[in-house]
């Protein structure tokens, strides 16, 4: 059985200056991409409480001018994510998680996301098949099955790498996740009993 909390600890006592350095090294992994180069737009979040560091993917993404959006949680559970042109346009949001401000016309229309957006979907637990824990209040779960999104991509330290997680059918797996050490794809299952 999977020990959440564990895993977590584990993160939080991350040193903060290898923390930094193991960061820099997932950001550098996910520019690399195909998936990050033929992006148009990145939906990122900002990290929170020892999670992977996002700030220079962001600050990448918007010097690449790619159009970047970060989510905003609301009281339902559900995400909107929001365009910001800088990083210090963000505030102290719900949660204490820096967050864009809530200008509805910078909101993502979510009926018009392209092949070639891109997530950054943070996690507390991840399996080498893309499967993905989150804090339990499925907030990107719900946003994946409200919208189409091709290229799921979890960012995680190995520390937070497990052989398996079980999943139900509210769980939508990501289509990769990058560590410090791996880039882990999701196997592609033929679903069309061998005909």
């Amino acid at each position: 059985m999977i020990n959440k909390s564990e895993i977590l600890n584990k993160r939080k006592n991350l040193d903060p200056t290898l923390r930094l350095q193991l960061s820099d090294l997932i950001a550098d992994k996910i520019i690399g991409m195909p998936e990050y180069k033929d992006s148009d737009t990145v939906l990122i979040y900002a990290d929170y409480n020892n999670e992977v560091a996002t700030d220079k993917l962001i600050c990448r993404a918007l010097l690449d001018s790619k159009s970047v959006y970060m989510p905003v949680s609301n009281p339902d559970y559900t995400l909107d994510f929001y365009r910001v042109y800088a990083i210090d346009e963000l505030i102290s949001g719900t949660y204490g998680i820096r967050e864009p401000l809530r200008i509805e016309y910078l909101k993502l229309d979510k009926a018009k996301i392209s092949s070639k957006c891109i997530c950054i979907t943070p996690g507390s637990v991840f399996d080498s098949d893309c499967n993905r824990m989150g804090y339990g209040k499925g907030f990107y779960d719900r946003f994946f099955a409200e919208c189409d999104i091709k290229n799921r991509i979890g960012i995680a330290f190995e520390l937070q790498i497990v052989p398996h997680i079980t999943v139900n059918e509210h769980d939508i797996p990501l289509s990769a996740v990058v560590t410090e050490q791996n880039i882990y794809r999701r196997k592609q299952i033929n679903t069309n009993n061998g005909e």
